[in-house]
């Protein structure tokens, strides 16, 4: 089984974001897992994440936002992707639009796997051509693809 095969399902993609701020879009793409029973309490997921990006943006460049909370009330590693063809203002780092929101979300006590995901993500973001086929990525099934093609 794939790395992301375990984490990223079609479920939790979403390749047309509607919300084009950034806490409406931690709602919208957090929302993926309301009904997922690896987290205990959506709305203090939700919460988790926007207290996280208080702390400073996720924005990372490159039209690349990792939102993530690192939480108890997170049982396994999860991980949503949101495309947004108009961009996203996620105060990011180059002040660039976001197109691409990886959303992260990890049990407390894996530290280490916490940030080993968020490091393979930023590596396979970073990419030129990752990014460019995520954005005109038509379905699930197509960001799913990239990712197992790309990492």
């Amino acid at each position: 089984m794939d790395k992301w095969d375990r984490i990223l399902r079609k479920d939790n993609v979403v390749v047309d974001l509607q919300s084009r701020r950034k806490f409406d879009v931690l709602r919208e793409l957090s929302a993926v897992f309301d009904n997922d029973d690896a987290i205990e309490d959506p709305k203090q997921f939700l919460a988790d994440l926007i207290r996280r990006e208080k702390q400073g943006s996720t924005g990372i460049g490159k039209g690349v936002a990792v939102p993530h909370a690192h939480e108890d009330s997170i049982f396994r590693q999860i991980l949503a992707i949101g495309i947004s063809r108009e961009g996203i203002d996620f105060d990011s780092a180059d002040d660039a639009p976001v197109h691409i929101v990886a959303l992260l979300g990890t049990p407390r006590k894996h530290q280490k796997q916490h940030m080993e995901l968020l490091a393979e993500l930023s590596r396979l973001l970073q990419q030129d051509q990752v990014r460019d086929d995520l954005v005109e990525a038509e379905s699930a099934a197509d960001v799913l693809a990239i990712f197992k093609s790309g990492g």
